[in-house]
């Protein structure tokens, strides 16, 4: 790195510092004046060289892996080292929620805010829990209720603070805006029905990103799409304080329609990843203009579930029946099969998944 932020500061002066000797032209200007601009320039470089790997180490933000075992009630994390997956052995994570939840499934978390939503069917409501990390520690608040008369599975949050998930029994795609939260309004808005259209099918995992809501079907999945990317905000006007909304057909894009039964998904960078019932993990663009783009990136899975994305470069998979969460390098150009699962973490029944960034930085 330093290497690099030299060769490029140098590059980068030494045109400023030509700029200014030549007065951007061919003839020169005085050579006292242009002696004092070369030294000014090698001052600008000494300082851009030394500032580098300070900017580097300070840029860094703490990050978490937290994950939900519906088999225990719990849900556990662990403090990702700097260079994440790539020399991690499966470290047993620590217990984060141990109360209060009885089969725990999707997770997510809203980074700006510290809130961690978990989506527990057996709850009849979606909960969350504030959160606050000190160092390599990370502790909870005390449960708050989101969302209540929902049987909710799979949860995703945007960057305004809305929070979407499935109702899989009644087949809708819900959300609970930034606004209903602060105002303490609890009952949430239906976006999507199933009972009117066919692109809904049992929903399962859900994720946001500024535009569109995407979903992974559970039933159906080659016919009604295994995964399903529509505008979050409908044609159609919620209006105030509207509790359902029957959207119609138009925004709405199966991205992929290649399994029956999927249940984990997660964006990074240009891609949408998804999981299905048994053994593998696909990879489709998010901007698909066509069905059956989908790339197998692994088969090597017993019962994989939820992924997450680390913001940088990783994406996360729980494997339910190897207890253990795995990682595995998303930043490549295009999407490429057979990609390499390094264990990143073990926990019993890993289902739910997803990256906590501190951007408190531990204080």
């Amino acid at each position: 790195a330093f290497a690099r932020a030299y060769t490029q500061s140098h590059r980068r002066i030494s045109e400023i510092v030509h700029f200014m000797a030549w007065g951007g032209g061919r003839r020169p200007v005085a050579p006292r004046l242009r002696s004092r601009c070369a030294h000014l320039g090698l001052a600008v470089i000494w300082l851009a060289v030394c500032a580098a790997p300070v900017a580097d180490a300070f840029g860094e933000a703490p990050k978490f892996l937290i994950a939900t075992s519906p088999s225990t009630s719990t849900i556990a994390y662990v403090r990702l080292p700097d260079d994440r997956v790539r020399t991690m052995e499966g470290p047993v994570m620590q217990v984060l929620v141990s109360t209060g939840l009885q089969f725990p499934q999707g997770v997510a978390v809203d980074d700006y805010r510290q809130m961690l939503y978990v989506a527990d069917p057996s709850l009849g409501k979606l909960v969350r829990y504030k959160l606050q990390a000190s160092g390599d520690t990370l502790q909870v608040g005390k449960m708050e209720t989101v969302a209540s008369g929902v049987e909710v599975r799979a949860v995703a949050v945007d960057g305004l603070g809305n929070v979407w998930f499935t109702d899989e029994p009644n087949q809708r795609i819900m959300r609970v805006t930034a606004q209903m939260i602060e105002e303490g309004r609890t009952t949430p808005q239906t976006v999507y029905d199933g009972s009117a259209l066919k692109e809904v099918s049992s929903p399962g995992g859900i994720a946001v990103d500024n535009f569109f809501v995407y979903w992974l079907n559970k039933a159906g999945g080659q016919g009604s799409g295994t995964l399903v990317r529509a505008l979050q905000h409908p044609a159609v006007d919620l209006g105030g304080n509207a509790t359902s909304l029957v959207a119609h057909a138009p925004g709405v894009h199966k991205l992929a329609d290649n399994a029956d039964k999927c249940y984990g998904i997660c964006l990074a960078l240009g891609n949408a990843y998804f999981s299905d019932e048994f053994k593998s993990l696909y990879g489709v663009s998010r901007a698909a203009v066509a069905r059956s783009e989908e790339v197998a990136i692994t088969g090597s899975f017993t019962e994989p579930r939820g992924c997450a994305y680390d913001g940088d470069s990783t994406v996360y998979v729980a494997d339910k029946t190897e207890n253990a969460i795995y990682g595995f390098a998303a930043n490549m150009e295009g999407l490429m099969p057979g990609r390499e699962m390094v264990k990143a973490a073990e926990l019993q029944g890993a289902f739910g998944v997803t990256v906590f960034t501190d951007l408190g930085g531990g204080s």
